[in-house]
């Protein structure tokens, strides 16, 4: 199989823990790439904790924005966001920052004098290192790899073995399912073909403060692996379960200054969302595009009784709003069908 040199994350995959990237470089994992921003309308809050638990484990750290501009104006705008979410993350000035680019092709001519113009504002902002990252039909449609080893390009062949895809680039991605022990989910990871990414790529960054729920979610999902106890101290540790578990929450728990879950059978887990997240979609949480993991029915109501169809994994849906459902939640299509707010069903794509 082609090396595993680099992941890319984003809130998609939660906020990464000093374990989840140490289980990583146990398969050669040696640097990082967190989602930054995407547009002028999104900033990922995950970034500077992962940011910070990679350096803590000894990774090489980098940023990405997902373009959204269709003009010189709009990719200024769009270069000085990604600057600030760099720096507010804790990123070095030998961090590359990345233009994720596959949302808008306009052809050669405009899409190099947009990239253009996004690469010489970020580094006027004071990040001299940039990259542009594009799906692999698209390289003959952008300034990518002119001068040197510039390009960072995705195709995700069905048998990669012995392959070595973009070879003149600086690194090709090569799958996006690609799981790691401890760590919850699938992670895009690509084989690297310089040290372009290896760079001391942060300054000291003050680890965020715990965040801990308040009030009581119902259900979540482990995103790191959950140590259930008998006391609400942590001191008499029942069993262990893996990342991806679902729970049920009966109680939350005030515990000193932060709280814990109770579950059903009297047992406690932890509530930081660093390591558990709400299992459906909140109903004000700006969720616009989910993407089916295994394949998922489309309703007519929001009861999920009346069957309209059966749409394939990997389908992606975009998100009219979310109707809540009891305890639950359901996604409400633009075409007025329903789909369930299950994150395991139905995973975040933006």
């Amino acid at each position: 199989m082609p090396r595993c040199d680099m992941v890319d994350v984003s809130n998609n995959n939660g906020t990464m823990t000093v374990s989840n990237w140490k289980s990583m470089k146990k398969y050669g994992v040696r640097a990082m790439v967190a989602k930054l921003s995407e547009g002028t309308f999104f900033t990922d809050r995950t970034a500077k904790t992962s940011i910070h638990n990679a350096v803590k484990a000894g990774l090489h750290v980098n940023g990405y924005h997902f373009a959204r501009f269709t003009t010189v104006a709009g990719a200024k705008a769009e270069a000085r966001i990604a600057a600030r979410c760099a720096l507010n993350a804790g990123l070095g000035k030998d961090a590359v920052i990345v233009l994720d680019f596959e949302a808008n092709n306009l052809g050669w001519t405009r899409n190099a004098a947009n990239i253009k113009a996004w690469v010489a504002e970020v580094k006027r902002m004071g990040y001299p290192k940039t990259d542009v990252y594009t799906m692999g039909s698209w390289t003959n449609s952008m300034p990518l790899n002119n001068h040197g080893r510039g390009g960072w390009i995705a195709n995700y062949p069905s048998n990669p073995v012995g392959l070595k895809f973009y070879a003149s680039y600086r690194g090709w991605q090569w799958t996006s399912t690609k799981h790691f022990p401890g760590c919850y989910g699938g992670f895009d990871v690509s084989q690297m073909y310089s040290n372009y990414y290896y760079g001391t790529a942060t300054k000291a960054v003050k680890p965020k403060k715990a965040i801990y729920y308040r009030y009581n979610p119902k259900m979540v999902y482990a995103r790191t692996p959950i140590n259930r106890y008998k006391d609400v101290a942590f001191k008499h540790k029942v069993d262990k379960f893996p990342a991806g578990t679902v729970f049920a929450i009966a109680k939350v728990i005030k515990y000193g200054k932060i709280t814990r879950f109770q579950l059903a059978n009297g047992y406690y887990i932890t509530s930081n969302k660093a390591n558990v997240n709400r299992l459906y979609y909140s109903v004000n949480g700006g969720v616009k595009r989910v993407k089916s993991v295994r394949g998922t029915h489309r309703y007519k109501d929001k009861t999920l009784k009346h069957v309209v169809d059966w749409q394939p994994a990997g389908t992606e849906f975009d998100v009219a709003k979310i109707v809540k459902y009891g305890y639950t939640t359901r996604i409400q299509l633009a075409n007025g069908y329903y789909i369930s707010g299950n994150k395991k069903i139905n995973k975040f794509v933006k």
